[in-house]
């Protein structure tokens, strides 16, 4: 039975919808607009996204793939995905204030990190209590958690409910998503979604200011960047530079410096290679900052006093214990986040240990336990018990595997995910014995397993020369130290992997409805 038609997600054209009424036939499909409708949105929405952020300020013209249609939710959407995201972050905080002091949890066995990883957070939670200590419920940093849609019963046996459930915690790139969402929502309101009686599913300048939160906005900001090609953080260029006056600087690793001083408790200072010239005429040098010549070899130098990371874990791990140490200490995604929240194996963690959460450490309350087994995807740690029962279960039914996927612990944007029924029996039983181990696999992939989510599939309209499609949906929502800031962008494609870089295309949200 399909969820009731007026309480499902839906996506309209804001042209010709209205929610000053309650009646369905309010709300109209972007499909049933004529053509000249349409192109009138698109074309302003195209406009009013190159306000904030010129053309050129959209990398890979990503606002081209913008779909000027968003998709209509309820309040009652929008209050499960707040009541999932508190109850989310009380158990990841704790999980994560345990990590390397609960011996008979022993997170470090379940979840094993690369050994320069290890060191470095061992490192981090041996700071606790000292004056440069980071409390981590006080600095997750940004964080925007994935989420696909199951219909499934409702709860009062009526008609059922789209539950959201997260599949996986984007925590490793401090600005992806959120820009894009809130100059997306800034264009709805040229669109005319308050004249019609409609609520963004984020407002733009509450999302821009908990991005300023992750920083002093005062003080010079570094932005270290690697091979990642990026949208959001060369976007922030733009976006800081008006709020600030200055254009945060990037770097690349091959810039950063240790220099001697004998002022720091450690001995050392932070800095990066610059080129003067450069910087006055970029713009880029702050009058906060503190520039020198290292006497010893020459260069010009600037002082790093807080950074901003975009970098691969291979990319990290180039990087000496000493100068991870210091970038640590002023960086406000978190490393925490960065190694333990985004790897999909937290997912499995939060899992295992709910009833502890709930029973041992009074964390959670039953609702709230309730609501993470029901709001995160079935997920299966390498090396644990429960995936021992899987292959078991795998061997025995061949067609078994056909409900699940395999998907890397690391990387992001669909790739690489594997689903059962794309494999043979042969090929998926081979792939799960190299998962007998707990550890991270050494130069190959390590996944976990998940549920394949039976997702529906909604009508969109996301480029006039496809024409309305039935496709599947995959949301986020973003947060900033633990403060939820709204739904974030919805992608959507022909695939079952919806990402942009697979041919699909992003939207945002409006809220209407009872």
């Amino acid at each position: 039975m399909p969820v009731e038609t007026q309480s499902r997600l839906r996506q309209i054209s804001l042209a010709q919808s209205n929610n000053t009424c309650d009646a369905e036939e309010y709300l109209v499909s972007p499909g049933q607009t004529d053509k000249a409708t349409r192109l009138r949105e698109r074309e302003l929405n195209t406009k009013t996204l190159e306000v904030p952020c010129p053309q050129f300020g959209w990398p890979h013209d990503a606002h081209l793939q913008s779909c000027p249609h968003p998709m209509r939710m309820t309040r009652e959407h929008t209050d499960d995905l707040k009541e999932l995201h508190e109850a989310l972050v009380l158990a990841i905080n704790n999980i994560v204030e345990r990590w390397w002091r609960d011996e008979e949890a022993a997170f470090w066995k379940r979840m094993p990190l690369d050994e320069h990883e290890e060191l470095l957070l061992r490192w981090i939670d041996s700071q606790s209590g000292k004056e440069s200590s980071r409390p981590f419920e006080k600095h997750q940093g940004s964080w925007r958690p994935d989420f696909l849609i199951e219909e499934v019963p409702a709860l009062d046996g009526q008609v059922p409910k789209e539950q959201f459930r997260i599949c996986e915690i984007n925590g490793r790139f401090a600005f992806n998503g959120f820009l894009i969402t809130a100059y997306g929502q800034e264009a709805l309101l040229a669109l005319g979604a308050e004249e019609n009686g409609f609520s963004g599913g984020a407002e733009s300048t509450e999302i821009i200011d908990g991005l300023f939160t992750l920083f002093d906005p005062e003080a010079p900001l570094h932005l270290l960047k690697g091979a990642e090609g990026g949208h959001d953080i060369l976007m922030f260029l733009e976006c800081a530079q008006r709020r600030t006056g200055v254009i945060p600087r990037i770097i690349s690793p091959q810039d950063l410096r240790l220099v001697s001083d004998p002022a720091s408790k450690t001995g050392y200072k932070l800095c990066c290679v610059i080129d003067v010239e450069k910087a006055l005429s970029a713009n880029t040098k702050h009058p906060k900052s503190s520039v020198f010549t290292d006497q010893a070899t020459g260069e010009v130098l600037e002082v790093i006093d807080q950074v901003a990371l975009e970098l691969h874990q291979h990319e990290l791990r180039a990087l000496s214990t000493d100068m991870i140490q210091h970038i640590s200490e002023r960086c406000f995604n978190d490393f925490r986040s960065l190694f333990l929240v985004h790897d999909k194996r937290m997912l499995g963690i939060i899992h295992q240990e709910l009833d502890s959460l709930v029973h041992k450490y009074g964390i959670l309350t039953e609702r709230q336990a309730d609501v993470l087994h029901r709001g995160i995807v079935h997920t299966i740690l390498p090396g644990s018990p429960e995936l021992k029962a899987f292959v078991e279960q795998c061997q025995k039914e061949s067609s078994f595997k056909d409900k699940y996927i395999l998907k890397p612990v690391r990387g992001g944007k669909g790739e690489g995910i594997l689903f059962g029924d794309d494999l043979a029996p042969e090929e998926w039983n081979e792939k799960l014995r190299g998962l007998g181990n707990a550890g991270l696999v050494q130069g190959g992939t390590t996944y976990v397993v998940q549920r394949q989510v039976e997702q529906p599939l909604y009508e969109v309209l996301l480029r006039e020369e496809e024409g309305v499609q039935r496709n599947r949906l995959v949301g986020t929502y973003m947060s900033v130290h633990g403060k939820y800031l709204g739904v974030g962008c919805w992608r959507s494609g022909p695939g079952r992997v919806c990402a942009i870089s697979h041919g699909g295309a992003w939207m945002v949200s409006v809220i209407g409805g009872n």
